[in-house]
């Protein structure tokens, strides 16, 4: 934390482009190892708008290394491309009023949000009310199978003069 500190600091100070996109960047990388994808998403969005390419920051060697679970990489991967989607779309001060337009116009698509946060199900999961009830079954049908299986397994093996 006392790196996130020196970053925070610096950003105060009025630094160069990028110094700021190094401090962004860094601090982004700080609060995804913690896990707190909003402040995450936060700093990342200011550097994007400093002009920082994400996928290059990720490879290279002048900044933190991005140390974070998979699915919060993923996360951040898909708000930097909807940031730059939107920052190409709007500019960089876009206010509600500006993203309404762009949305109506159609240079952002109304399926961003879910881009974003990756809560949109793919891969061809069947969500149907059938498809959970199959799923829950199968879970079900192995459990109570591997269940047996092991407690005779248990038995066999604990009581072996009973056989």
């Amino acid at each position: 934390m006392g790196a996130l500190r020196l970053w925070e600091q610096a950003l105060k100070k009025d630094p160069s482009i990028e110094d700021r996109q190094a401090a962004l960047f860094n601090s982004t990388c700080v609060h995804a190892s913690f896990g707190d994808v909003e402040f995450a998403q936060v700093t990342l969005r200011d550097a994007i708008n400093c002009g920082l390419d994400f996928e290059t920051a990720m490879k290279s060697e002048d900044y933190v290394k991005l140390n974070s679970s998979p699915q919060v990489i993923i996360q951040l991967r898909k708000f930097a491309q909807a940031a730059n989607r939107i920052k190409a779309a709007v500019g960089t001060e876009a206010s509600p009023p500006q993203l309404a337009k762009a949305i109506s116009k159609g240079d952002i698509k109304p399926g961003d949000l879910s881009d974003i946060l990756g809560t949109e199900i793919r891969g061809g999961m069947d969500t149907s009310a059938f498809g959970i009830i199959r799923r829950v079954l199968l879970i079900i049908v192995v459990a109570v199978v591997g269940g047996t299986a092991l407690f005779f397994l248990g038995l066999k093996f604990a009581f072996p003069e009973y056989r």
